[in-house]
């Protein structure tokens, strides 16, 4: 072999090994950015987990509310069978009327109505106060779920991007091994043709 094609095969093996070992370095560099990327959306996805499990759920206190309307609605209902089971009182003349025995005059449920149907207009209003309080909370957890579930697959495509990239560099690492083997055995073999 002529000196020029030696050092022709040297450089060309040099170059080759060279293009492998930058490849091997720039996917290896790939692969670690990447990792790093999972592990941060990891972090996120768990941060929004724990916030969306801090959020209450207002069930005891929507039972509660519920409670009070119904009974507050059964108190109204009672009294109105009541007025409703009075009937209609007249109006007294006075000129013709005695006047009405105390004892004989049934009593009057109207202002317990009343009373009972503001009552149960509070209620009401606390019920709606709690409601609205429990679907807030509701959508914030939704948000919440929605943006840990979002992370968790942007960590998925990180995590598939550095196994691909750490992949590519394995698959360099072993062609320039198989490189390096292949100029060591032909160094080696024209060092052993030259020293006989």
């Amino acid at each position: 072999m002529t000196p020029k094609a030696i050092y022709t095969v040297i450089g060309t093996v040099a170059l080759i090994l060279g293009s492998l070992f930058a490849f091997q370095a720039y996917k290896s560099h790939k692969g670690q950015v990447n990792q790093l990327k999972a592990q941060e959306f990891k972090g996120d996805a768990d941060v929004h987990v724990n916030q969306a499990q801090a959020i209450p759920e207002h069930a005891q206190e929507l039972a509660q509310a519920k409670a009070d309307v119904a009974g507050a609605r059964a108190e109204v209902e009672r009294l109105r069978r009541l007025v409703a089971a009075q009937g209609r009182a007249r109006v007294p003349d006075p000129a013709s009327d005695p006047a009405p025995d105390p004892a004989a005059v049934a009593t009057d449920h109207r202002d317990e109505l009343l009373a009972a149907d503001v009552v149960l207009i509070e209620k009401q209003d606390a019920q709606i106060q709690t409601l609205t309080l429990a679907l807030t909370d509701k959508a914030k957890q939704a948000d919440e779920w929605h943006a840990a579930f979002d992370a968790e697959r942007k960590r998925a495509m990180a995590q598939e991007a550095a196994t691909a990239a750490w992949k590519d560099a394995v698959a360099a690492s072993k062609w320039r091994g198989r490189i390096e083997g292949f100029a060591a055995g032909i160094g080696l073999g024209y060092l052993g043709g030259r020293l006989r």
